[in-house]
C-alpha cells in the first residue's frame, strides 16, 4: 500500500511545486504540507493526474491507487497553473445482505428473473453509493451477467469480475455527451444490470425510466429527503421528455429505499432505512397512485411494509 492510500485525510491540493494535506491524521493544524516521506508518492499522483487530465479533458475524474478511489477536481490559479485537489471516495462495496434492508426486500432485488428500476434516496453522505454498488456486486454473485456502472466521476471501485459476472465501469466524459451519452451506449450493449451514479439531468431520467420497462434491471440514486419526495422528483425529472413519466415510472419501478446515516449511543455509525416494495400484493395500488399524481399517499404503504417486516 502507497502512503497516500493509507493515510487518512480529508482533501489533497496538488499544485506543480507544493502539496497541502487538509484534515490529515495527527497532524498540528487543519492544513498542513503533505509529510517529506510522500514525495515519491505525490510525483507519481500529480503525473497520472497530468496524463489523465491531457487524455481526457475532463475537469473532474478518478483514479485508483492501490484500491482506493480517489476522486479529482481540475483548477486553474490565477497563475495559470494546474492544481488538482483530491479526496478518498467515502463509498463502501459491503455484503447487501446485511446491509439491514428486510428481507423481503433482498430477496426481491436479488431475485434473477427480476427486471425494473430501483431507487437509493437520502441526503448527502447518507451512503447511497455505497448500497447501490453492494447491490450490483450481490447480484452479479447470485445471477452472474454483466453489469454497467455509469459514474461522474467513479466513485467505487466496481470494474472486475464478481463471481460468475463482470462489472464494466464506463467513463462519463462531458465532450462526449455526458451522463446521456454513457447511458445509451450502456443500454446498446445489452448489459443485465446498469447502475447510473447520480440523477441529475432530464435525458437521463427519461433513459432510465424508459429501460425500466424494456427489460433492464437498473439502479440509481437521487437526492430526496423520503421515498416520496424521491419517486416525485424522478418522475418531474424525466417529465419534459416524457409527458406520460409518472405512467412509466409506476410501471418500471420495483422498489425505492431511503436512508440516513445515525451516530449510536456507542458513536458508531449506523444506517437507517425505509424501503418501499413494488412487487408484493400491494405492488398494484402502489402503482395507481404513482399514476394517478397522488404519490404523498405511498406514506402509509411505507409504512405498512415497515410494520410487516417487524412481523415476519
Amino acid at each position: 500500500m502507497s502512503v497516500i492510500s493509507e493515510a487518512q485525510f480529508v482533501d489533497l491540493y496538488l499544485g506543480d511545486d507544493f502539496c497541502d494535506v487538509k484534515g490529515l491524521g495527527g497532524a498540528p493544524a487543519p492544513y498542513v504540507e503533505a509529510p517529506a516521506t510522500w514525495q515519491a508518492a505525490l510525483e507519481t499522483l500529480r503525473r497520472r493526474c497530468n496524463e489523465r487530465f491531457a487524455a481526457d479533458q475532463d475537469p473532474e475524474f478518478s483514479i485508483i491507487e492501490d484500491g482506493v478511489v480517489l476522486r479529482v477536481t481540475q483548477l486553474l490559479d490565477a497563475h495559470g497553473q494546474t492544481v488538482f485537489v483530491l479526496n478518498k471516495s467515502n463509498a463502501v462495496i459491503r455484503d447487501f445482505q446485511y446491509l439491514g434492508f428486510p428481507d423481503e426486500v433482498v430477496e426481491a432485488l436479488l431475485n434473477k428473473q427480476r427486471r425494473g428500476l430501483v431507487m437509493f434516496c437520502g441526503e448527502s453522505g447518507t451512503g447511497k453509493t455505497s448500497s447501490a454498488a453492494s447491490l450490483v456486486v450481490a447480484r452479479l454473485q447470485a445471477c452472474g451477467g454483466i453489469a454497467f456502472a455509469v459514474e461522474d466521476p467513479q466513485e467505487t471501485n466496481l470494474h472486475g469480475p464478481h463471481g460468475q459476472g463482470r462489472c464494466i465501469q464506463v467513463q462519463v466524459s462531458r465532450r462526449t455527451g455526458g451522463y446521456e451519452e454513457a447511458l445509451l451506449r450502456s443500454l446498446r450493449a445489452r448489459a443485465d444490470q446498469i447502475l447510473i451514479g447520480e440523477m441529475r439531468d432530464t435525458p437521463t431520467a427519461a433513459q432510465t425510466v424508459r429501460a425500466a420497462i424494456n427489460g433492464y434491471f437498473m439502479i440509481t440514486t437521487l437526492h430526496a429527503g423520503s421515498i416520496e419526495q424521491g419517486i416525485e422528483r424522478l418522475a418531474s425529472t424525466a417529465q419534459p421528455e416524457i409527458p406520460n413519466a409518472r405512467e412509466i415510472l409506476a410501471q418500471g419501478l420495483i422498489a425505492v429505499i431511503w436512508q440516513t446515516i445515525e451516530s449510536g449511543v456507542d458513536g458508531r455509525r449506523q444506517l437507517k432505512s425505509k424501503s418501499l416494495l413494488l412487487t408484493g400484493q400491494d405492488g398494484p395500488g402502489i402503482r395507481e397512485k404513482i399514476r394517478a399524481g397522488h404519490i404523498e399517499l405511498i406514506a402509509q404503504d411505507v409504512e405498512n411494509q415497515s410494520k410487516r417486516s417487524l412481523w415476519t
